[in-house]
C-alpha cells in the first residue's frame, strides 16, 4: 500500500508486525518514477554486513525520482497524514455502509483509510458475487449521464476481487468533503440505476 493509504505510514503498522526487512516503492514518487527504498533491522543492513556497492540497480541515481521522493518524504512532516486520513476514511467507509443498507447488490464494504472497497452481489442473497452486475455499472458510468446537484458526471471504476465484482476506492490522500461526498452521491445514482430500486 502506498504510503499513508491505510492511515498509517506502512500499512502493516495495523496488524502488528515487526518486520526484519520492508522494501516499499511506487508511492514513494506518486508513480511518476522509478524509485524504491529498503529499510532492515540494523543488524541486517548495516554497513559492516551490507557495504555499499552490496547491490544495484537500473534505476539508481535517478535524479527527478529522488527529488520528487524526498518531496514526498517532506510532506510526510508537514501533514498530520494520519489523523486526516483516517477521518476521511472513516466517513467513505460510513457512506458505503449507507450504500450497502439501501442495495441489496451491496455485498460487504470494509477498508482501512482510504483504501476501500464495495462487493458488487445478486440481490437475492448480497453475497453472491455479480460480475454481470458490475459490468453493467461500468457500462453506465460511462455514459456520463449522472446527475448531481443539476451537473451530470461520469465515473471510471476500477474493478477488482477475485471473481471481478468488488469496486475498489483509493481517492487521493487530499480529498476534499465535498469531493468525498460527491462521490458518495454519484454512486448511489449508479447503483440505483443498475439494480433497478
Amino acid at each position: 500500500m502506498g504510503l499513508y493509504r491505510t492511515g498509517k505510514l506502512w500499512s502493516i503498522e495495523h496488524f502488528g508486525v515487526s518486520p526484519d526487512v520492508l522494501v516499499f516503492g511506487k508511492a514513494l514518487t506518486n508513480g511518476l518514477n522509478p524509485l524504491a527504498g529498503i529499510w532492515a533491522r540494523d543488524e541486517l543492513i548495516n554497513p559492516t554486513v551490507f557495504p555499499p556497492g552490496s547491490t544495484h540497480s537500473t534505476f539508481s541515481a535517478n535524479p527527478l525520482g529522488t527529488a520528487v521522493g524526498l518531496e514526498v518524504m517532506k510532506m510526510t512532516q508537514e501533514t498530520d497524514y494520519e489523523t486526516m486520513v483516517a477521518e476521511k476514511g472513516a466517513f467513505m467507509l460510513r457512506g458505503l455502509e449507507e450504500l450497502k443498507r439501501r442495495y441489496r447488490i451491496v455485498g460487504d464494504v470494509d477498508g482501512l483509510g482510504l483504501a476501500l472497497r464495495m462487493e458488487i452481489c445478486e440481490p437475492h442473497d448480497s453475497f453472491t458475487p455479480s460480475k454481470a452486475i458490475v459490468d453493467r455499472m461500468v457500462d453506465e458510468a460511462f455514459k456520463a449521464d449522472l446527475e448531481v446537484d443539476g451537473e451530470t458526471y461520469g465515473l471510471v471504476l476500477d474493478i477488482g476481487g477475485y471473481y471481478k465484482n468488488v469496486v475498489t476506492l483509493a481517492p487521493s490522500l487530499h480529498i476534499s468533503q465535498s469531493e468525498m461526498e460527491l462521490a458518495l452521491k454519484l454512486l448511489d445514482r449508479l447503483l440505483h440505476r443498475v439494480s433497478g430500486s
